[in-house]
């Protein structure tokens, strides 16, 4: 009848348990010999833990007596016999510690999609489509070409070069921007300051392209660096 073999995971940088485990036992078959049979057996049974360790680079130590002295870790070849023969005495497998391998400037650029930089050939004109922009007249269109033009390169939202103003896009941008940018005093206190903005709504009613505008305002009024994240995704979600 196959006996098993107890052992305990324990991670080389703090002695202790490896990964929050517990001890475990391995049913040995008939086959199984030495060590090394034992260790290609942890490493499968313990697949998730072991993931990205190689049995062979797991050491196996008699029991935590030896290894709490440090003695010298078992041979692959010696006989399994009656190691770990119950809990208390289970053997310990030592998982080396994990080493991250430098990355060089090249091999990072591989992993990630550096943005693109597009200078705007007239900064003057994209000023003027949104520097009124907390003046704007409510109910009226307002025509942003450039801005339009600009974030369609980048996957925009809107159709067409022009934005309806409403009463509650006026309303959301002065919050935002009173939010943002007024100076508390002793009288009146700025309650929104330092705080964060969600811009939630159905789809198709305008909220990226509001981000749109607000991210130049915020350029060109207030002189703010701005990154905007789009998501890819048919909603068109954008944030500032």
């Amino acid at each position: 009848m196959a006996r098993k073999v107890w052992f305990q995971l324990v991670d080389a940088a703090t002695r202790g348990a490896y990964a929050s485990t517990t001890a475990d036992s391995w049913r040995v078959p008939e086959d199984a010999e030495d060590i090394g049979d034992l260790r290609k057996a942890i490493k499968v049974q313990c697949s998730n833990s072991l993931a990205h360790v190689d049995a062979a680079n797991l050491r196996v130590y008699s029991n935590r007596t030896a290894y709490d002295a440090k003695e010298n870790p078992l041979e692959e070849d010696s006989s399994i016999d009656a190691l770990g023969g119950s809990k208390k005495n289970a053997l310990i497998v030592e998982v080396p510690q994990q080493h991250l391998v430098p990355r060089t400037l090249t091999s990072v650029a591989e992993l990630i999609a550096i943005p693109r930089t597009t200078a705007l050939n007239e900064p003057k004109t994209y000023a003027e489509e949104c520097l009124s922009l907390t003046e704007w007249d409510v109910g009226v269109v307002h025509k942003i070409p450039l801005i339009w033009e600009f974030m369609s390169s980048l996957g925009g939202c809107t159709t067409s070069g022009e934005m309806f103003w409403r009463m509650e896009d006026k309303q959301v941008v002065s919050l935002m921007v009173d939010g943002w940018f007024r100076e508390s005093t002793r009288d009146r206190i700025n309650v929104h300051a330092n705080k964060k903005s969600i811009l939630m709504g159905s789809p198709g009613i305008g909220k990226s392209t509001l981000l749109c505008v607000m991210a130049f305002h915020l350029v060109f009024k207030h002189k703010k660096n701005v990154l905007v994240a789009k998501m890819q995704s048919p909603e068109c979600d954008q944030h500032i």
